[in-house]
């Protein structure tokens, strides 16, 4: 019987072992230290060195895709925590910003120093953080050879979405337009139209209680992005559509030289009306107060030359310091109209499956 007794307890001490391993397993969860967060640590606090910047010090900016962007399996929501006690940068300080990225990406983030111009890079490889420092002065980086060599480095791919970001950050844009360009993943001149397509229905197509705006964005490019950020005017609330229409198809619609961009529209179920803008935004314009011409933007090879990138980054810099005024003169109501709510549906609507089940 003692023999049995003592067994029994032996196992009861082996379930209990291996509860205690489980439950500390489940806990160690987001407080558990991993060994990425280390050389995180390290990596950052040798990139403050890099740009010449102590903690806290005003004029740095930390870009990640932490939250998004994995490492080994790990999410890396972490480092988050970690940057603000290396760099004391802060979301609250608009310091420190996250970059939205596809969660099959591996963590990266970037540290600019405003003072010197300085930006450093780090990227996740195999084991350890890659890193590479770079000139930002937009003097010198937008010159295309050195836009190319920088790109030819560790940021890669990354480039454009970093150094936009960065710069155009430095120029102090809007809260708002720094949220719709951070989930856009970089700057560039249709995220500020769209920005200004939202301040200007803010003013001239204001919601009241019960309304929701609903977009029709033709084509679905960049002002779309801004205007779900700013709205929370998703898909998946059926408040945000894009259509793929053909650039020389949207010039038969231009109105002194400017096409169609969006189909603004105000909705309210309960009263069944739907009010509505197609909006346009004067580029020509625009090139004027950003001290740019077309062909900078469109130049030769598209985006295999440096220049359709450094474009759209000077570009959207120097927009970022125009006074929000001579911005919003800038967006062309092309029309106006109205009908019943199932109107913006009715925009917005195609049946795909129709097209791609029946074949």
């Amino acid at each position: 019987m003692s023999k049995l007794i003592n067994t029994n307890l032996r196992l009861m001490g082996v379930v209990c072992f291996l509860f205690v391993l489980s439950v500390q397993h489940v806990f160690a969860g987001p407080d558990g230290e991993k060994p990425w967060m280390g050389k995180a640590r390290d990596t950052l606090a040798a990139m403050m060195a890099e740009v010449g910047a102590a903690k806290d010090a005003s004029g740095l900016l930390v870009l990640t895709n932490a939250g998004y962007g994995q490492i080994g399996g790990d999410t890396t929501e972490r480092f988050l925590d970690i940057a603000q006690e290396v760099t004391g940068c802060s979301t609250g300080k608009r310091s420190l910003l996250s970059v939205h990225k596809s969660i099959d990406d591996p963590m990266w983030f970037s540290l600019y120093a405003k003072g010197s111009n300085k930006l450093a890079y780090a990227l996740w490889q195999a084991d350890a953080f890659g890193q590479q420092v770079i000139d930002a002065n937009p003097e010198q980086l937008f010159l295309p050879d050195n836009w190319q060599a920088a790109a030819a480095g560790l940021l890669k791919e990354n480039m454009f979405s970093v150094v936009s970001l960065s710069l155009t950050w430095a120029a102090d844009p809007p809260w708002p337009l720094l949220l719709a360009a951070t989930f856009h993943d970089h700057f560039c001149p249709g995220v500020n139209a769209g920005y200004y397509f939202g301040r200007y229905l803010q003013q001239h197509l204001p919601l009241k209680q019960g309304e929701k705006f609903v977009f029709v964005n033709a084509p679905g490019i960049c002002p779309a992005d801004a205007l779900q950020m700013m709205f929370n005017t998703t898909a998946g609330k059926s408040s945000m559509y894009a259509r793929s229409v053909p650039g020389e198809s949207l010039k038969q619609y231009a109105l002194n030289g400017v096409t169609p961009s969006s189909v603004a529209m105000r909705v309210n179920a309960a009263a069944d009306t739907c009010d509505g803008l197609v909006l346009g935004f004067d580029w020509n314009k625009a090139y004027g107060l950003a001290g740019m011409s077309p062909e900078e933007i469109a130049p030769p090879g598209g985006m295999s030359n440096p220049v359709f990138f450094i474009s759209r980054a000077k570009m959207s810099q120097a927009l970022a310091q125009v006074p929000e005024q001579q911005l919003l003169d800038l967006v062309v109501v092309m029309k106006e109209f109205s009908g019943k709510a199932s109107l913006a549906d009715d925009l917005g609507g195609g049946d795909p499956y129709g097209q791609v089940l029946a074949q």
